[in-house]
Parts: structure tokens; sequence; C-alpha cells
């Protein structure tokens, strides 16, 4: 399985490459809808940058720890969403399967928006639905390691292996030359181990 690893620094290059297509285009959208958890990093800089003081955050579940947990991602609000007659700009950092902004888009619209355009950072070739604007293409499926998501990406890959988590996660970082580690290796043992007991030892 190929892994590409994004560092922070990277990581806000693609973001603000992101808002800049977007402030190039003209886009002026009443609202930004950040998907979270992942696309709110992204969703709160192209905000800045649009100078859109309106953002809403929309909880999408699809992809659990380490894996895909249901068929049809579940959608939650966690603040009123009122986007009756308004231009939202929907902001996520990847568009995988394609099947949760196929339904937060469907959403919006159903409840009355005016115009739904979406905003990702990778846009997987392979999903269903395109994106209007993003910042890089993949041709090839691969599993886009984002700094925001560390702990729980590099736990989803041990995972993979079979054997030791820790092993793994460890071994894992060599292989794809992780850099701008922000936790040193205790830390990142113990915030592994918080997943481990979360996944394999359910209260």
């Amino acid at each position: 399985m190929e892994v590409v690893y994004i560092p922070w620094s990277k990581a806000v290059e693609y973001c603000y490459k992101l808002a800049s297509t977007l402030l190039d285009a003209g886009e002026s959208p009443d609202t930004v809808v950040a998907v979270s958890r992942g696309g709110l990093v992204p969703a709160r800089i192209v905000s800045d940058v649009l100078g859109v003081d309106e953002l809403v955050v929309l909880r999408s579940r699809l992809w659990g720890i380490g894996g895909r947990v249901r068929e049809e991602p579940e959608i939650k609000a966690h603040e009123e969403l009122a986007p009756a007659g308004k231009n939202i700009l929907v902001v996520d950092e990847v568009v995988d399967t394609g099947a949760t902004l196929t339904r937060i888009v469907r959403l919006l619209k159903g409840l009355g928006a005016a115009e739904v355009k979406t905003a990702v950072i990778h846009y997987k070739a392979s999903s269903s639905f395109k994106p209007n604007y993003y910042v890089e293409r993949v041709e090839k499926w691969a599993w886009i390691f984002y700094p925001w998501s560390f702990s729980e990406t590099l736990y989803g890959l041990a995972k993979q292996g079979g054997g030791d988590v820790y092993e793994n996660a460890f071994k894992t970082l060599r292989d794809i030359g992780a850099s701008e580690l922000y936790m040193d290796p205790l830390r990142i043992k113990a915030s592994l181990k918080k997943y481990v007991d979360k996944v394999e030892k359910p209260t």
C-alpha cells in the first residue's frame, strides 16, 4: 500500500494554495462548511483568506480508526445549519470515495442552498465525486497521511501489518521518511496506546 506523508509545512502550503485558487477564481461564499474532522484546518485557512466569518462544522463519519466503518456517511451538524438562499463552500482535506461530499452537497441543496461548491486538498481520481477545486489530483490510490490526524493514521497503518502495533508504528515512520515530528517516541507510544485501548480493549 502506498502512503503519502504530508508534514505540517507542506500541509499548510497546500491549504494556502487551495485558498489562493479560490481567491483567484473570485469565490465569495456566504458560508464555509468544514467537514470535520479532516477539513477543519483547511476550512479555517480558506475562511480566513476569503474573509468569510460564517464557518459551520459538519461531522461526517464514514471511516473510523483504521478503516471504513459505514456503508453511507453519517452527517451531524455541530451547530444550527441554515443554508437556505446562501452560497456555500464545503471544504475537506481529501475526496476519497466521494460518498461524504456527495451526501453533504445533497443535504445542503435539499435545505435550500442557492449554490454549493466544494474544495479539497487532494482529489483521488478513483472518487465518484469531482470537487470544484483541488490542489492535487491523485491518479493512483494512496493513503494520505495528514499531520492533523497523526496518531490516528499511524495507528491505522501499524494495525494493518499485524503483530506489535508499536514496533510497526515506528517502522512505518522510518519507511515513509516522516519528518517534523512534534512528539518524542515515548509520547508517540503513549498516544498510540489511547487507540490500542479504545479499539482493542473497549469498555
